[in-house]
C-alpha cells in the first residue's frame, strides 16, 4: 500500500477515537447535570408540605396533573413522600391504578435518573391494594424486600423508588 492511503488511514482512525473519546465525555457530562438537577414531582399533592429548615437540600417543583377518574376501593389512600427532606410531607392522592415513574402520563411523576419511565403501580385489589414493579431497571422495595411480582400492600408500608421514600397510608 502507498504512504497516501496510509496517512488517510491513520487520520480516520484518529477522528474515530476522538469522536469516541467525545461521545463518552458528553454522556459523562449528562450523567452528571442529572445528579445535580433537583427531582421533579408532578402530581397533585392533597396536602401541604411541612416546612423543612435544610440549607443542602434542594427545591422540589411540584406540578399538578389531571389523572383520569376510576373506581378506589374504600377508604381512598395516599402516598406521603418521606425522604429526601427537601420534599418530605408531599401527600399524592391514589385514585384507582396509579403509576409512578419519570414519565409524565404517570400520576405520581418521579424526575429522577433512578426512576425508570414507568417505575411500578399501585393499584386496587378487591378490598386492598397491591404494589408492583413495572420491570424497573433499579427495583422496587416494599419495607426493605424487593418487588418481583405484585404484593399486597398495607397501610404504613414503606415503599423506595430511586432515592424516594413514600409511606402509603
Amino acid at each position: 500500500m502507498s504512504d497516501q492511503l496510509f496517512i488517510v488511514l491513520r487520520v480516520c482512525l484518529l477522528a474515530l477515537v476522538y469522536l469516541v473519546f467525545l461521545r463518552v465525555l458528553r454522556a459523562v457530562w449528562m450523567e452528571t447535570r442529572a445528579e445535580v438537577a433537583p427531582a421533579r414531582l408532578a402530581a397533585a399533592p392533597i396536602s401541604a408540605p411541612r416546612p423543612m429548615a435544610t440549607a443542602a437540600a434542594p427545591a422540589v417543583a411540584l406540578q399538578v396533573t389531571a389523572a383520569a377518574p376510576t373506581t378506589v376501593p374504600s377508604p381512598a389512600a395516599r402516598l406521603v413522600v418521606l425522604a429526601p427532606p427537601s420534599i418530605a410531607g408531599h401527600a399524592f392522592a391514589v385514585d384507582g391504578e396509579t403509576t409512578i415513574g419519570r414519565a409524565h402520563g404517570c400520576a405520581v411523576a418521579i424526575d429522577d435518573a433512578h426512576i425508570s419511565k414507568l417505575h411500578a403501580r399501585v393499584s386496587p385489589d378487591g378490598d386492598g391494594w397491591i404494589l408492583e414493579d413495572l420491570g424497573s431497571t433499579n427495583g422496587t422495595l416494599l419495607d426493605g424486600e424487593k418487588v418481583t411480582a405484585p404484593t399486597p400492600i398495607d397501610r404504613g408500608n414503606k415503599i423506595m423508588i430511586g432515592e424516594i421514600v413514600l409511606e402509603f397510608v
